[in-house]
């Protein structure tokens, strides 16, 4: 199993060397780019994989108060589909305690790493400005 998603060793071929085992860490971290990546694109605009990427946003507005659970269902779909370093994916809404219009998304999964199993979890955060951060 490769630490480096494909589009990441695409990009940076000069970095590409032959390595039989990467470190829990780097294999994190690619699994976060690729989820960056995944969850800043929409549904609907990579032609070749119309279902690749997550609901936009103004579009659930609308949907209120089926918003957060449509927007979990989507964030956990292409999570499901697009990265098979995660198994076990759960998408759980962490509702907010502040005034601010924030929707925060904690995702748990299981990271294949190096043929064991290791528990993963990172947050993601959607403010009113449709700014997305995952950490």
């Amino acid at each position: 199993m490769s630490g480096a998603s494909l589009l990441s060793r695409i990009r940076r071929p000069d970095q590409l060397r032959p390595r039989s085992t990467f470190s829990e860490a780097e294999i994190r971290d690619s699994i976060l780019q690729n989820l960056i990546q995944m969850c800043t694109t929409r549904v609907g605009t990579a032609l070749s994989c119309p279902d690749y990427g997550i609901a936009s946003v103004s579009e659930m507005v609308y949907l209120f108060p089926d918003a957060i659970t449509l927007m979990a269902q989507s964030l956990r779909h292409t999570i499901q589909t697009y990265e098979p370093r995660l198994q076990n994916v759960q998408v759980i809404h962490l509702p907010s305690d502040t005034i601010e219009l924030t929707l925060k998304f904690e995702i748990r999964g299981r990271a294949v790493i190096d043929g064991n199993k290791s528990g993963v979890k990172f947050e993601t955060s959607l403010n009113t400005s449709k700014r997305l951060t995952i950490r």
